[in-house]
């Protein structure tokens, strides 16, 4: 990796944690202070056509430079870890050229895995923040309300139940659709009630529906945010604010 400018390392800070407990905020704040950019190291947020679903939609703040790993949509097919790893490595370098420090905000298992294997060969100085959950019962209500605003959002974006909708459409998209956190959980409460996938656009939701799905997308998400909680502990472990590269 190429050093910031003036031919210092670059110094990069990494925001990691569970879904849901405010990593981006915290880069926003971060990055409001000290003017750095941010890269979004998550792989299913570099799906375009899973804006909502993924929560990258609304992260896009006007006073502060974000930027993800590319921009693809489901036909393109999955975005293997190891790719994304050098598509992080690779925005890092480019980012160094004008930034001498970047927070790298992000929760992908397999995506953080890969990175911090690479971490001995890149010529930059690593921190480490690791936010984590601190009311599990708290937390999966947090995850409840969001969920909720996911499948029926204010604005013109998108719904998760038409993101879904969508890519059911296509049945070389369905396993894909399958896989994501979150959509597995509508597709079980399609099943459970006989509702069709693809008319979950046209078909009336009542409250008590919607708050049913809310907490079945909640349940998910938190079921993945404990493991996110216990792996991301040991992938950087002895790193609060370790040394890689040139000194």
């Amino acid at each position: 990796m190429a050093g910031s400018p003036g031919g210092s390392p670059q110094f990069v800070h990494v925001i990691a944690g569970p879904t849901g407990v405010g990593k981006s905020a915290a880069a926003t704040a971060l990055a409001r202070i000290t003017g750095a950019p941010i890269v979004v190291a998550d792989r299913i947020q570099c799906f375009t056509d899973l804006a909502t679903t993924s929560a990258r939609a609304g992260e896009e703040t006007a006073d502060v430079e974000r930027s993800w790993l590319g921009d693809r949509t489901v036909a393109d097919g999955d975005y293997p870890a190891e790719e994304a790893a050098d598509a992080l490595v690779r925005k890092l370098e480019q980012l160094g050229e004008q930034h001498r420090f970047v927070i790298v905000e992000g929760g992908s298992i397999s995506l953080l895995q890969a990175f911090a294997e690479r971490l001995p060969e890149l010529d930059c100085r690593l921190t480490v923040r690791l936010l984590h959950i601190q009311d599990r019962e708290g937390y999966v209500v947090r995850l409840a309300r969001r969920a909720r605003r996911m499948l029926v959002p204010e604005g013109a974006g998108s719904s998760m139940l038409e993101e879904l909708a969508a890519l059911w459409a296509s049945p070389d998209h369905r396993f894909f659709a399958a896989s994501v956190n979150g959509l597995e959980a509508i597709l079980e409460w399609c099943a459970t009630y006989s509702v069709g996938v693809e008319s979950l656009t046209s078909y009336e939701l009542s409250e008590a529906q919607l708050e049913k799905i809310a907490w079945m997308v909640a349940e998910r998400h938190a079921e993945h945010g404990f493991l996110q909680d216990r792996i991301f502990s040991k992938v950087f472990d002895g790193i609060p604010s370790a040394i890689y590269g040139a000194a």
